[in-house]
């Protein structure tokens, strides 16, 4: 039975509930700037143009800046209205970093895995994954907190990775279990990092992406059904 010595969480939809936050956050961009709109047409033009420069990103085709800066303005233009891409990036990032709802059964588990060293690794905004961090309390659960913008990588790239490695060296790849609830960057990135993953289908989904994880669960604390190959 395996024996895994330190784990590495994902943030968003994998302990703390991102939907949610952005839920809030998008609701009152688009209301604002887009107040006349069908906001259930606004809102589904939004997620499309979102989900593909996205994936976008993670192929490596284009800069997170682009993307944050670009994604309000391709989705207004549609409308024939003009917007600031950037001022409406900051003004999202802010409303953003003021959800942290929990995932349920999120702070039983960290608790539960007291014991082991955990560290997160999220794609993100540094300012707004710190804050929603410590404005849930989870900070106290991590050794350290890695995010993207601030490495200047981001997962599924491996140099994501050889930076976590190189500054927290106790790291050992073939004893480390990625957990997250992305298939394209969690648990690819994992995978070409060389560990162990654990994919937390959040949004019950088919997997057809031909990634293959470690584990499948489907809620967060299924994790502690594991704890027999964890300690």
């Amino acid at each position: 039975m395996k024996k895994y010595t330190h784990l590495l969480f994902d943030v968003d939809n994998t302990i703390l509930n991102f939907d949610a936050a952005e839920e809030v956050a998008l609701a009152k961009i688009l209301s604002k700037y887009g107040p006349t709109l069908d906001q259930e047409s606004l809102h589904a033009t939004y997620q499309k143009i979102n989900r593909s420069m996205w994936h976008a990103f993670e192929r490596g085709e284009m800069t997170r800046e682009y993307l944050l800066d670009t994604r309000f303005f391709e989705t207004f233009y549609i409308y024939d209205i003009m917007v600031d891409g950037v001022a409406l990036a900051a003004e999202y990032q802010a409303l953003l970093a003021e959800g942290h709802e929990q995932v349920e059964g999120a702070k039983q588990v960290l608790e539960a895995l007291c014991d082991i060293p955990k560290y997160v690794v999220t794609n993100g905004v540094g300012s707004t994954q710190h804050r929603r961090l410590k404005d849930s309390d989870f900070t106290q659960y991590f050794e350290a907190i890695y995010v993207s913008e601030e490495l200047g990588y981001h997962k599924p790239q491996r140099e994501f990775f050889d930076i976590v490695f190189a500054e927290s060296p106790e790291i050992i790849p073939e004893t480390t279990l990625m957990i997250g609830d992305s298939l394209t960057s969690d648990i690819q990135g994992g995978i070409v990092a060389g560990l162990d993953t654990c994919w937390f289908n959040f949004h019950h989904t088919a997997n057809d992406t031909g990634i293959e994880p470690t584990y499948t669960i489907e809620s967060i604390a299924e994790v502690l059904h594991l704890l027999p190959e964890l300690v």
